[in-house]
């Protein structure tokens, strides 16, 4: 009987043992593959760059100012989405 109790103990934590990771990673949140946030971010700007680049007119020299913020706008995305990644 005594046997018979240590098998089943030790039977159980080893299953323990080899369940407990498995259903830690299966609960763990997955971290996003391509940061859609940045990644929406990047394409607006550079949409927003190319209704600037069409304009009639420049602004006194406002478009051009905001055609380079938006140039740097885009270079810190794309530096933030491979930092992430």
């Amino acid at each position: 009987m005594k046997k018979t109790m240590s098998i089943l103990i030790g039977s159980l934590m080893l299953l323990a043992a080899l369940v407990i990771p498995v259903l830690h990673s299966a609960m763990a949140k997955p971290a996003p593959a391509e940061h859609p946030e940045y990644r929406d971010a990047i394409e607006n700007l550079r949409r927003a760059r190319k209704h600037l680049e069409g304009a009639l007119d420049d602004g006194y020299g406002h478009r051009d100012r905001a055609m380079r913020a938006i140039d740097e706008s885009i270079r810190q995305c794309e530096e933030a989405v491979r930092v992430l990644h």
